[in-house]
């Protein structure tokens, strides 16, 4: 199960649990969000409004090197590497 992240409005505690959701439509489910703190019962309306997908490219230069990807610096990559 997903995490949601609210507050509950009766305590404004964000011990929340998931106890029931169900399907309204096919972007849109109805949440009902139990207070572990206070017991309050807080009904959620969540809806999915953007799709990002993502595009993956191979990365060949990631098998030439002895580091993260994300640490390299690509000015650095035509050098010639030191025998």
């Amino acid at each position: 199960m997903a995490n949601i992240d609210h507050k509950c409005l009766n305590c404004g505690s964000t011990n929340l649990r998931v106890r029931t959701s169900q399907k309204v439509g096919m972007r849109t489910i109805d949440v009902l969000l139990i207070c572990n703190n206070c017991g309050a019962k807080n009904h959620a309306l969540s809806e999915i409004y953007k799709l990002e997908t993502p595009i993956y490219n191979e990365r060949q230069e990631a098998l030439k090197i002895n580091k993260p990807l994300l640490q390299i610096d690509e000015n650095q990559l035509g050098l010639p590497l030191e025998d």
